[in-house]
């Protein structure tokens, strides 16, 4: 034998006569009998609980109803999945300004037709009592761009000040001058004496359209269609902490993106540095002996003419190699392969660290070249 503890709902509900007779079978004659001693009018706090008693005896009524009950519940979850768009709906303070009118008209109607207070009202749109009224005491003015008194918003400009900049914005001979040009010229004449920014904010309201401007189109990123097609070359200088200045060259394929081979040197770069470094990528891919054009794309820079020119033009066939300038006539686009390479040497590998000295230098561009070409990964290395 043990004594139940009943849930505090159920001596509710049993007062309220909401339990069903099998409900109340399964409840022992005495627990029923000290339970009927709660609807004695005379407990104390009997006026705290008489209003919810009343409704009670409402929810009776809709449980009654099959119909009632249905469309109460939808009426519940309509509810809970537009509140929540209205609580975001009251951060938002342009669309609040916006359908501020509607707001307060269903405010009123809530107000009339169902009893509702106005603080009750306002927490279900997410807003203040103050926000509320003064939507609804304020006045619109058609004189101003913004609608807005000038009893309750002294702090415009004037009516002539307002015509004096509506007439700078449609005049025609101003379109395409910036708003700060037509400020000046009204500061100058004394149309207006405000700051810049009101003038700004009321030319745009008065209809200001900014001119727009003539653009280049921009050209399509070049890429080859095979392997050795095309191959980019670029020199650029690294530091050292104990030897120097460093002149780095790396020789880079536009298919793959892949990292032919490189060269550095503590000497002058020059045409000579340039042609050693394609002979020995020539000479390390077997390219002397293929059969379709290969082109080398570079600068304009003295290095890469001179002895690169004589080595390129005394190549013998099968290939034909040819040397290009980027940006020119003969090829538009600019030779930012090469240069992409330099900046993820220097930002990502090195990370803004400097190499002790020569030697380390060198032993850091086999690691880069190692990391670029089989961990790193660009798009794709057919």
């Amino acid at each position: 034998m043990y004594k139940r503890n009943y849930h505090p709902l159920i001596i509710l509900l049993y007062a309220s006569g909401m339990l069903d007779t099998k409900q109340l079978c399964e409840l022992p004659k005495t627990t029923k009998y000290n339970w009927n001693q709660f609807k004695h009018q005379n407990y104390y706090g009997n006026e705290w609980v008489s209003s919810y008693i009343k409704q009670f005896d409402d929810i009776k009524d809709v449980f009654a109803s099959a119909f009632l009950y249905k469309s109460l519940r939808f009426l519940v979850e309509t509810r809970k999945g537009y509140l929540n768009m209205l609580q975001e709906f009251s951060y938002n303070k342009q669309l609040l300004k916006l359908h501020a009118d509607n707001i307060i008209t269903s405010i009123e109607k809530m107000k009339s037709l169902a009893n509702v207070n106005v603080k009750t009202a306002c927490k279900y749109y997410g807003i203040s009592k103050d926000w509320y009224y003064h939507q609804k005491r304020k006045l619109v003015c058609g004189i101003s761009p913004f609608q807005k008194c000038y009893r309750q918003h002294p702090n415009q400009l004037a009516v002539n000040e307002i015509s004096a900049i509506e007439n700078l914005v449609i005049d025609p001979a101003n379109f395409g001058k910036t708003k700060v040009t037509l400020y000046y010229h009204a500061l100058r004449n004394g149309l207006v004496f405000c700051s810049k920014s009101t003038f700004n904010k009321y030319a745009s309201a008065l209809g200001y359209i900014k001119a727009k401007r003539f653009k280049y189109p921009s050209q399509k990123g070049f890429r080859a269609s095979r392997v050795f097609e095309w191959l980019h070359v670029d020199i650029t200088n690294v530091n050292t902490l104990e030897d120097g200045m460093q002149k780095v060259a790396f020789v880079k394929d536009n298919f793959s993106k892949g990292i032919l081979h490189y060269s550095s040197t503590n000497r002058k770069a020059g045409s000579e540095f340039i042609k050693n470094l394609f002979a020995e990528t020539f000479t390390k891919f077997g390219l002397l002996n293929a059969i379709k054009p290969i082109n080398i794309l570079s600068d304009g820079g003295s290095e890469n003419k001179g002895e690169l020119l004589s080595w390129v033009q005394n190549i013998q066939a099968p290939p034909v190699v040819t040397k290009i300038t980027a940006q020119t006539k003969d090829f538009p686009f600019s030779n930012s392969m090469s240069e992409s390479t330099h900046s993820i040497y220097k930002t990502e590998f090195l990370n803004g660290k400097y190499s002790l000295n020569e030697k380390t230098h060198l032993k850091d561009l086999d690691c880069f070249v190692e990391y670029y070409n089989h961990r790193r990964y660009p798009t794709d290395l057919f």
